[in-house]
């Protein structure tokens, strides 16, 4: 009876140290949104812990005072638990990494196109909903594949200060630990504008995109896959959030447009690392001059969707 008590005990500690190691809530993707919920392959070789990654596990240890057979029964037990584990996540006919009720699962997020367009016509004469939009996917595919290639300075002039160094001290936890997260096969299948927000200083617009992509990360040495699978898509949501100064209007000239120019002097845009025009000093990422993209929120099942479509804080 005391053998199998310790022999219990044993696995116990076992689970415990798994359990420790697990990744949870790792995130990919720009801003780390996607923590594979919804499946996707995963080496079980690799773990977070502490916020750093590690390929190698310690297997050793183990009590002499155990027989061999007790040591089978008890290594069986923690098999049967990890499989039925196994087959309490395992997705359905949907396959693996498909969301347990298919790409439209979460809330809800409302179309407010039609009613934005002409609200911010009436002091922009010249913005273009669809110009917009098309301009809010051209700023997604930058940073996914700036992330990919693990080059943040390239999306310098789109992303507002706090959120770049958000993102770029995110990005740098890759490259310290020899990871790369690798986004394929990235597809947009719906863009909307979701919500626009005027207070006293400044106007914003959100976009709504749903995306499909291949989302996974992979050692940079040895390129083997550590979460995901490059063979399955993930169903991504996204709240993209832009702001200007209010005053800014729309210049067709240069406006929604992915610009290789200061916006303020005209010169090639060489961005410091302070967000500063190299040349004229003029701090272009805060919306002074064009929108900037200043939020981005995932939509997963248990995100609040504001309805309202239009809001005005204006303090007169």
């Amino acid at each position: 009876m005391r053998k199998w008590l310790v022999c219990i005990g044993a696995l116990a500690l076992v689970l415990v140290l798994c359990l420790s190691v697990l990744p949870l809530n790792v995130g990919a993707d720009v801003g780390d949104f996607n923590d594979y919920d919804s499946g996707g392959s995963w080496d079980s070789g690799s773990s977070w812990s502490g916020g750093s990654w590690d390929s190698d596990s310690d297997g050793s240890g183990g009590s002499g005072d155990l027989t061999l057979s007790e040591w089978l029964i008890g290594l069986g037990v923690f098999a049967l638990i990890g499989w039925a584990v196994f087959k309490a996540k395992k997705p359905g006919k949907g396959g693996v990494g498909s969301p347990p009720s298919g790409p439209g699962a979460g809330p809800e997020v409302p179309d407010h196109t039609a009613k934005i367009v002409p609200t911010v016509q009436q002091s922009d004469p010249q913005f273009s909903g669809d110009k917009f939009i098309a301009w809010a996917k051209e700023v997604f595919f930058t940073l996914q594949y700036a992330w990919m290639e693990r080059d943040w300075e390239k999306v310098r002039p789109f992303e507002k200060e706090e959120l770049y160094k958000q993102h770029e001290m995110q990005l740098q936890q890759y490259i310290n630990n020899g990871r790369i997260n690798v986004l394929e096969r990235i597809n947009i299948n719906q863009a909307y504008l979701q919500k626009y927000v005027r207070d006293a200083e400044y106007e914003y617009l959100t976009v709504f995109l749903q995306v499909r992509m291949t989302d996974y990360i992979k050692d940079e040495k040895t390129g083997r896959v550590l979460k995901g699978s490059p063979d399955v898509d993930c169903h991504m949501k996204y709240l993209y959030t832009f702001m200007r100064a209010n005053g800014v209007l729309t210049d067709p000239a240069t406006s929604n447009k992915s610009t290789t120019n200061c916006p303020n002097c005209g010169a090639p845009t060489k961005i410091t690392s302070a967000g500063k025009c190299e040349y004229c000093s003029s701090v272009i990422t805060t919306g002074a001059f064009d929108w900037v993209l200043s939020n981005i929120d995932g939509v997963k099942p248990h995100t609040v969707i504001d309805n309202a479509g239009v809001v005005f804080r204006d303090s007169q």
